[in-house]
């Protein structure tokens, strides 16, 4: 074996170890980014899951339908009660509007 096929030997190992370091970092590198993905995305899933957790559910809605319902109602009572009061409220403005000195 010569000098030259001796350094011509250790260029091809150099090359060969230069591949493979390259490969592992480019493959270790690829895992990292998938990891750190999906611990992203557990994240927001999490997030979505809390948020779900606390709308409400139909039955609380139904719920909420029905008190809309009755406090309707209840200003519909309100307003029919004060037509007659606004109507009392301008006769007497018009009487002490026209018996005013």
């Amino acid at each position: 074996m010569t000098h030259q096929d001796l350094i011509t030997g250790l260029q091809i190992a150099e090359w060969l170890i230069l591949a493979t370091l390259s490969l592992y970092t480019w493959l270790a590198k690829r895992q990292a980014a998938s990891a750190h993905q999906l611990l992203q995305l557990n994240t927001r899933i999490v997030a979505l899951e809390e948020h779900v957790r606390h709308l409400p559910d139909q039955s609380a809605i139904a719920d909420l339908l029905g008190d809309m319902k009755a406090i309707r109602a209840e200003l519909t009572g309100v307003k029919d009660a004060l037509s007659p009061l606004a109507r009392a409220l301008d006769r007497i403005n018009d009487y002490l509007l026209r018996e005013k000195p």
